[in-house]
C-alpha cells in the first residue's frame, strides 16, 4: 500500500497534474484566464499528431500478428465496458434509457488525454510499454459509440427522428466515430510515422517531439478549466448519482490490467491498456452521441466523463493502475 501512496504522490506533483489543478482553481476563483480557441485547436492537433507519429514509427518494428491478440482484446474490452457501464448507470443508478445509452457510449470509448498523461507517467519512471498502443487507442475509440447508438435506435424505434435529422443516420455516426478530427489526426500521424524517412522525421522533431510535454501542460490547464465548467452545468441531480464516474474507471482499469496480463503484455503495456479501458471519451463520443441521441442530457455525459472521470484518472486512476499491475505481475 505504501507503493500506491508513493506513486500517487509523485504523480500529483508532476507538472501535468499541477497545470490541470491550476485550471480547476482558475474557474473556482472566477479568474479571467482564457485559452484562445485557435490556440486550443492548434495544440490539440500537435498533441494528437505527435502520438500518432510516435506510434507509426514503432509500428515498423512489429507485425500484424504481434498486435493481433491486443487488437482483439481491445475490441472485446470496449464492448465489455459498454455493457458494464449500461448495467451500472441504468440498473444501479436508475438513469433513463436514453441517458444510459449515451453514458455507456462514452465509458465504452476511450480518452486520448488519459492515454497521453498515462504514457508520460510511465516514461517519467522509466517503464517500458508496447509502443503500438497508440494504434490500440484508435481502435478502441469507435466500437462502443457505434454499438450504443445502434442499440438505442433499436430500443427507441424512432425512425422518424432519423428522417428529420440526417446527421443522426448510422452512416454519419460511423463517420464521426471513426473519422472525427481526433481519430483522423491520430491515423494521419500513424501513417506519417510509418512511411516517412528517418531524416524527415528528425527535421520535425522540434515541434512533434521536443515541445510535446510543454504543449501538453497547457492543454491540461485548459482541460482543468473546461472540466470544472462542465460540472457547474449539471443541475437537478444529487452528487450520489455521479458515483458511477468513479466506479467505472476502477472497474475498467482493473479489467484492463488483468486482460493485459493474460495476453502477455509487458507490465507497462498492461497499464496502458488499463488507462484506455478505465477512461471515458469526451471528444469523439459527444460529437457522435449529440447528433444521434439528441434527447440525452449532454451535461450528464460530458460532465461525468470530463469533469469527474478525467481528473479522477489523472490524480488517482493512473497510479492505481500501475500499482495493480505490479501487484498482479
Amino acid at each position: 500500500m505504501d507503493l500506491i501512496y508513493e506513486i500517487a504522490y509523485t504523480n500529483l506533483l508532476s507538472p501535468m497534474i499541477l497545470f490541470f489543478i491550476i485550471g480547476i482553481v482558475a474557474v473556482i476563483v472566477n479568474s479571467d484566464l482564457k485559452v484562445p480557441g485557435a490556440f486550443y485547436t492548434g495544440y490539440t492537433m500537435i498533441i494528437l499528431l505527435t502520438i500518432g507519429i510516435k506510434g507509426g514509427v514503432e509500428l515498423r518494428n512489429v507485425t500484424l500478428m504481434d498486435m493481433l491478440p491486443t487488437i482483439i482484446t481491445s475490441i472485446v474490452l470496449s464492448i465489455l465496458m459498454f455493457g458494464i457501464s449500461l448495467f451500472v448507470v441504468k440498473g444501479l443508478f436508475k438513469f433513463s434509457v436514453t441517458d444510459s445509452f449515451a453514458i455507456a457510449a462514452h465509458y465504452g470509448s476511450v480518452s486520448a488525454v488519459t492515454f497521453i498523461a498515462g504514457i508520460a507517467f510511465l516514461e517519467k519512471i522509466g517503464i517500458y510499454y508496447e509502443a503500438y498502443m497508440s494504434a490500440i487507442l484508435v481502435i478502441m475509440e469507435g466500437p462502443a459509440i457505434i454499438l450504443a447508438i445502434v442499440l438505442y435506435k433499436v430500443f427507441s424505434q424512432k425512425e422518424d427522428e432519423e428522417k428529420d435529422n440526417p446527421e443522426a443516420s448510422i452512416k454519419h455516426v460511423i463517420k464521426e466515430a471513426f473519422f472525427g478530427k481526433s481519430i483522423f489526426l491520430l491515423l494521419g500521424g500513424i501513417f506519417i510515422g510509418y512511411v516517412a524517412h528517418t531524416d524527415g522525421l528528425v527535421q520535425i522533431r522540434p515541434l512533434f517531439g521536443d515541445l510535446f510535454y510543454g504543449i501538453l501542460c497547457i492543454f491540461l490547464l485548459h482541460m482543468g478549466m473546461v472540466a470544472t465548467q462542465s460540472i457547474r452545468q449539471i443541475k437537478n441531480l444529487k452528487p450520489v448519482s455521479f458515483l458511477f464516474a468513479f466506479i467505472l474507471p476502477v472497474i475498467g482499469g482493473s479489467i484492463g490490467v488483468l486482460a493485459g496480463y493474460l495476453i502477455g503484455l509487458s507490465v507497462g503495456g498492461a497499464v496502458v491498456l488499463a488507462f484506455l479501458t478505465g477512461s471515458a471519451s469526451y471528444i469523439a463520443a459527444p460529437a457522435a452521441v449529440g447528433q444521434a441521441i439528441p434527447k440525452a442530457n449532454s451535461g450528464i455525459y460530458i460532465g461525468s466523463a470530463l469533469g469527474l472521470t478525467l481528473p479522477f484518472n489523472l490524480i488517482i486512476g493512473i497510479p492505481y493502475f500501475y500499482w495493480l499491475a505490479n501487484f498482479i505481475y
